[in-house]
């Protein structure tokens, strides 16, 4: 959904307490800040409690949010905020959810170029994300996974825009070395 629709959904919900409008809200926002969420806890069930939990805090405050300008920015953040208090206190139960299952579903375009990608490399690349510093690959799934702009990344996890180019690049920069030595790998074998 456009944007500007998504700002209108948010509107009447909170000028005019339009039910049907947060319905249409959540239902266009849902998924994405669901994958959010999940990117930051590696849990589907804590994502979704986050992502319900963001939708009912919007609900239930949503007299105060009228002077929010981009509601999907202000639910990343909310949803990082509570994603950020459920890893505090898993440390300090030194709780590890180390689920072999969890892992980040990285997909693909069915152009004829892409479906030559062997599924060791995607295993490469799923690799070297999980393995890229944390607010690098925060930004990296952000921008790439979730389809966030430079700028909404930058007010999300409250940094310049430059600092989101420049982690995107060492991201990228990883994923292009992991690819190119698993391709020169197969070369071998032709």
């Amino acid at each position: 959904m456009e944007q500007c629709n998504i700002n209108q959904l948010f509107t009447d919900m909170t000028a005019n307490n339009d039910e049907e409008a947060f319905k249409l809200f959540y239902n266009q926002c849902f998924v994405r800040l669901l994958r959010y969420a999940y990117s930051l806890t590696r849990s589907r069930e804590v994502a979704e409690e986050i992502a319900n939990d963001v939708f009912m805090h919007c609900w239930q405050k949503r007299g105060s949010l009228g002077d929010i300008k981009n509601p999907e920015v202000y639910l990343f953040v909310v949803a990082r905020n509570k994603s950020v208090d459920y890893k505090r206190k898993q440390a300090q139960f030194k709780a590890v959810d180390l689920n072999p299952e969890d892992h980040i579903q990285i997909t693909f375009d069915s152009n004829p170029e892409e479906l030559m990608i062997t599924s060791e490399m995607v295993r490469k690349m799923e690799s070297t994300i999980q393995q890229l510093p944390p607010k690098c690959k925060a930004i990296y799934l952000m921008i790439k996974q979730h389809g966030l702009k430079y700028k909404e990344v930058a007010q999300i996890l409250n940094v310049s825009v430059k600092t989101v180019e420049n982690q995107l690049s060492i991201a990228i920069k990883r994923l292009t070395a992991a690819v190119k030595f698993t391709l020169e790998k197969e070369d071998l074998y032709k």
